[in-house]
């Protein structure tokens, strides 16, 4: 029932923000093409404002889909019903986001270009954003077609894997812009290998 409450809020919230959600689409493909593409959408007021939205609005979403398609099931969380599942998936997803803004926060540079810094951490939101948008639509078709769920959460596992990898590489690009390529690898290792290793071993380990 919560789930399902939960869905329809969703559903709700993505349709009042449709406009700005479809105006802030094409920079976000961009940014996949070309790592200069994050520093035009940020230097952008309103770009960079309605990309921060649609990553706020993707949060919940992301939780539903990741419950549903047991994305993160570690042992422990077997025999725990779907509202204390996705409570806990939830939790932990929120937790990880903080445990990054601190990161980000102690980690940041004082000799590098404080926009490019900005720049390289919001990119996060408009990668999840479109890792969010790929996961629904994954789903939705997949399931249409009457895929096993097992199929469909590797299909998912493998489209995350490859955004993040992505990812990694347009961050890296930001970073070196202003930075040497020592210091990139450590920003990379402080805000996005510790933090994700943390999440997965976490999935595996326990």
């Amino acid at each position: 029932m919560l789930f399902n409450i939960l869905a329809l809020i969703s559903f709700f919230i993505i349709l009042l923000l449709l406009k700005t959600l479809v105006g802030v689409f094409p920079s976000l493909l961009a940014c996949l093409i070309r790592w200069k593409e994050s520093v035009n959408l940020d230097a952008s007021v309103q770009l960079g404002r309605d990309r921060d939205i649609m990553a706020l609005t993707m949060v919940m979403p992301f939780c539903l889909t990741a419950c549903r398609f047991n994305l993160y099931a570690p042992q422990w969380m077997e025999g725990i019903g779907e509202a204390g599942r996705l409570g806990i998936i939830t939790g932990i997803f929120i937790a990880f986001i903080l445990l990054r803004k601190f990161m980000e926060h102690i980690w940041q540079p004082k000799k590098m270009n404080p926009k490019t810094y900005r720049t390289a951490c919001k990119s996060a939101h408009t990668f999840f954003s479109i890792l969010a948008l790929l996961l629904l639509a994954t789903g939705g078709v997949m399931s249409f077609l009457d895929v096993s769920e097992e199929v469909i959460k590797t299909a998912m596992l493998w489209i995350s894997a490859t955004i993040y990898l992505l990812f990694i590489l347009r961050k890296s690009q930001i970073f070196i812009s202003s930075c040497s390529f020592f210091a990139t690898f450590l920003y990379l290792c402080a805000l996005e290998i510790i933090p994700t290793g943390a999440l997965v071993a976490s999935a595996i380990i326990f």
